[in-house]
């Protein structure tokens, strides 16, 4: 019984390290993130920002845009430009809105990683790139679905017998 409650004990203390780990790791990365100035570049829509925060290497921005011009606005994007010390553009994200009557409000979110930046703008933008904006938008065709099980079949008659890949004997 001694035994028992001695590896009990162990466990206890794995698991206690564990969340104090995590936990603390935690509070470092929020503790990392440095308050932002963001420059809106237009009046309407109105655009508050709540929130804005950046470390060195990424950062996010949630606001709330009120639509204050009168008529409904569709398919519009938030652009965010994020300047180099230089004044050269490194990055640039989107957040979509998707359809906002008249003095309606939507909150919005926008992540961003880059390195180095000084500065950042908000602005309007009829248009996005594709690629921003779905970036796992891979549709395979069936000939392409084919080669990959094939693939797959051709890898799995060559492995050693009895390991899958060497990691895993059975």
């Amino acid at each position: 019984m001694d035994k028992f409650k001695q590896y009990l004990k162990y466990i206890l203390l794995v698991v206690a390290l564990f969340i104090f780990v995590t936990v603390m790791s935690k509070l470092i990365i929020l503790s990392m993130y440095k308050p932002k100035n963001c420059d809106v570049l237009f009046e309407s829509p109105q655009i508050e920002i709540i929130d804005s925060k950046a470390t060195n290497a990424n950062g996010y921005i949630y606001g709330c845009i009120t639509n204050n011009t009168g008529s409904t606005i569709e398919n519009k994007y938030i652009k965010l430009d994020c300047y180099s010390e230089y004044g050269n553009n490194i990055n640039t994200g989107y957040a979509q809105i998707f359809k906002l009557e008249p003095n309606e409000s939507q909150y919005f979110t926008i992540r961003y990683k880059c390195e180095g930046t000084e500065r950042v703008e908000i602005s309007m933008s009829d248009t996005a790139p594709d690629y921003l904006l779905n970036p796992i938008d891979i549709e395979l065709t069936k000939t392409q679905k084919m080669a990959l099980f094939v693939g797959g079949l051709i890898v799995i008659y060559y492995m050693p017998v009895g390991y899958l890949f060497g990691l895993f004997p059975f």
